[in-house]
C-alpha cells in the first residue's frame, strides 16, 4: 500500500520569501516554489529518522498518568486509550516513552513502529526526566535513534515535528513544519515553536538537515543536546535491568558543598549570577582530590556554562552533575580571578561507621570531615550521637526536662578515657562492660559548651553494642 505524508505548514514566511533582502512582493509562482522546496526538505529530513519513530498506546482503567516534565495527561474511562509518541533507543527494542509508567503497571502497552504492532512492558522509570523505558517483547532488530548527532534551534529556523499514527490514520506520518520563536533557559532548555505542540507529547523534532533537535513536551521542545547524557545513562540502566539496589551502588560521590553567589558580590566582581561558591570541599573526596578548594567559584560544568540564578542555579548544577561511580566530571572554576580547569572521577560514597551502645543508650557515628562541616561541630575529637534510645540511661531527664545526652552531642570522654575516635570509644565501652560500674561519667561537647552527665547503668537495656 502506498503511504504518504500529511503536511501542516505554519508561518507566513513560507510564502513571503524567507530570508530575501528584497521588499518586492512574491508572485504566486515564487510562493509555490518556496512552499514546494520546504516540503521536499522536510520530507528528506523526516526520512532519516522515520524508522525510529514509535506510537505508544496504553489501555488501562486509571484516569491519569504523569507525563514528561510534570504534565498530567488526563483521559476518560471506558475504552479510550492515551496515545503518545516515542522513539526507539536500542536495536533490541527499548523505546523511550514521555510518561511515568510504573514497572508494576498491569496495563496493556502496545507499540506501533510503522505498520508493525508489538506488545511492550515498562522496565525503568526516571522521575527527574519524567520518562519511562519500554521493552518490546520481540527478537526482531530495530533501528535506534542517534542522539549523538543532535543540534540546537536558532530563532527563525525551521523545524519538523514528526508524529506517527495508528491504523485509524492508516499509519501515515504526520509532519508539522514550524518556526523556532525563542528559547527558555532551564535544566533542560526548551525551544518555542510557532505551532502548538500541546497535543504532541513525545513527538520527535528535527531540523531541515534531519538532525535531532528534541522531544515535544508541554507545548515546547526539550533540547536533545541537554537530554543526551541523561538518556544515555537512563538506557544503560534500563538495558541492564538494574534493581534499586544496583542504582544505589552506582550513585557516585562528589564531596563538596556549594551556595549561590550574592547578587551584589556578583555585580562587584562582574560574575554571572549563575556562579556557585564552594563553601567546603571534603578532605579525600573526589572534588578535593581533583583540586577543588574552598572559596572557588564554579562557572561551568562539563564544558557548559551554568544557568539560572540563586537556588535554581544550585539545583541545575546538582542535576547536571549527576554523579555515578566511575564516571568523570569536569568543572571550570575561578580562583583569584583566574580560570582553573578541574577534572576527576566520581567514587563510591563512604560508608558511615556507627556503633550502637545499648549500655549507655546511644548510637554514635565516627566524625569525618564531612560530618564536622555539615553539623557545624566545634570539635571533631569525639563521636557524634545520632540517636538516643528511649528508656535508656542516656534518655533520663536532666535539667529543664532535657535528656542527659541529646542528638548531635559529641562524646569526647567516657569514664575518664578520651574517645577521639570510634575505635577509642569502643575500647572505653569494653572497659566499662568488664568493670560493671553502677554509674558512668560522660563528657560531651554541645555546641560551644562542654558538659558532664552521670549515666545510671541500672536503667534500660544492657545488651552489647555492635559496630554497624
Amino acid at each position: 500500500m502506498h503511504k504518504h505524508i500529511i503536511w501542516i505548514v505554519t508561518g507566513c514566511v513560507a510564502l513571503t520569501g524567507m530570508g530575501c533582502a528584497s521588499n518586492r512582493p512574491r508572485t504566486a509562482a515564487e510562493g509555490q516554489a518556496v512552499f514546494a522546496a520546504l516540503q521536499k526538505a522536510a520530507a528528506v529530513a523526516g526520512k532519516k529518522v522515520e524508522p525510529s519513530l514509535a506510537l505508544i498506546k496504553i489501555e488501562k482503567e486509571e484516569s491519569a498518568t504523569k507525563a514528561m516534565g510534570g504534565m498530567i495527561m488526563i483521559r476518560g474511562g471506558g475504552d479510550a486509550s492515551p496515545l503518545m509518541s516515542g522513539v526507539v533507543l536500542t536495536s533490541k527494542g527499548h523505546v523511550l516513552a514521555p510518561s511515568i509508567i510504573k514497572t508494576d503497571d498491569d496495563s496493556r502497552i502496545t507499540v506501533f513502529i510503522g505498520e508493525n504492532e508489538y506488545v511492550a512492558r515498562p522496565v525503568k522509570t526516571d522521575d527527574t526526566l519524567g520518562m519511562t523505558i519500554l521493552k518490546i517483547d520481540s527478537d526482531e532488530t530495530f533501528i535506534p535513534l542517534d542522539f549523538t548527532k543532535a543540534a540546537d534551534l536558532t530563532v527563525g529556523e525551521w523545524a519538523v515535528v514528526l508524529k506517527p499514527t495508528d491504523e485509524n490514520a492508516d499509519y501515515q506520518k504526520l509532519s508539522i513544519l514550524s518556526v523556532c520563536q525563542g528559547e527558555i533557559i532551564g535544566r533542560y532548555r526548551r525551544f518555542l515553536l510557532s505551532q502548538s505542540l500541546a497535543n504532541s507529547p513525545g513527538a520527535l523534532v528535527v531540523n531541515l538537515s534531519g538532525q535531532v533537535v528534541g522531544l515535544a513536551d508541554m507545548g515546547m521542545v526539550l533540547a536533545a543536546n541537554d537530554l543526551r547524557d541523561d538518556i544515555k545513562n537512563f538506557i544503560a540502566d534500563a538495558s541492564g535491568a538494574s534493581s534499586p539496589d544496583d542504582d544505589k551502588k552506582k550513585k557516585g560521590w562528589f564531596g563538596a558543598m556549594f551556595e549561590p553567589v550574592n547578587k551584589d558580590y556578583a555585580k562587584a566582581k562582574k560574575l554571572s549570577l549563575s556562579t556557585l561558591c564552594v563553601i567546603h570541599a571534603v578532605k579525600g573526596s573526589p572534588a578535593a582530590t581533583a583540586g577543588l578548594r574552598d572559596g572557588d567559584l564554579i562557572v561551568a560544568i562539563n564544558g557548559k556554562p551554568l544557568r539560572l540564578t540563586g537556588v535554581r542555579a544550585l539545583e541545575y548544577f546538582m542535576k547536571s552533575l549527576h554523579p555515578r561511580v566511575g564516571e568523570k566530571f569536569a568543572l571550570t572554576a575561578l580562583r583569584n580571578n583566574k580560570p582553573v580547569e578541574i577534572s576527576g572521577t566520581f567514587s563510591k560514597p563512604p560508608e558511615p561507621e556507627t556503633l550502637r551502645a545499648e549500655d549507655l543508650g546511644v548510637t554514635v557515628l565516627a566524625i569525618t570531615d564531612s560530618e564536622a562541616f555539615t553539623h557545624n561541630l566545634s570539635t571533631d575529637r569525639g563521636v557524634l550521637v545520632t540517636e538516643v534510645h528511649r528508656g535508656s540511661p542516656a534518655a533520663t531527664s536532666g535539667t529543664f526536662r532535657q535528656t542527659l545526652i541529646t542528638k548531635e552531642d559529641v562524646i569526647t570522654e567516657l569514664a575518664g578515657q578520651p574517645t577521639p575516635t570510634l575505635e577509642a570509644f569502643s575500647k572505653a565501652l569494653e572497659t566499662i562492660r568488664r568493670n560493671h560500674p553502677p554509674v558512668v561519667l560522660v563528657k560531651y561537647s554541645r555546641g560551644l559548651l562542654t558538659g558532664y552527665a552521670g549515666l545510671n547503668l541500672a536503667i534500660g537495656e544492657k545488651d552489647n553494642g555492635d559496630k554497624q
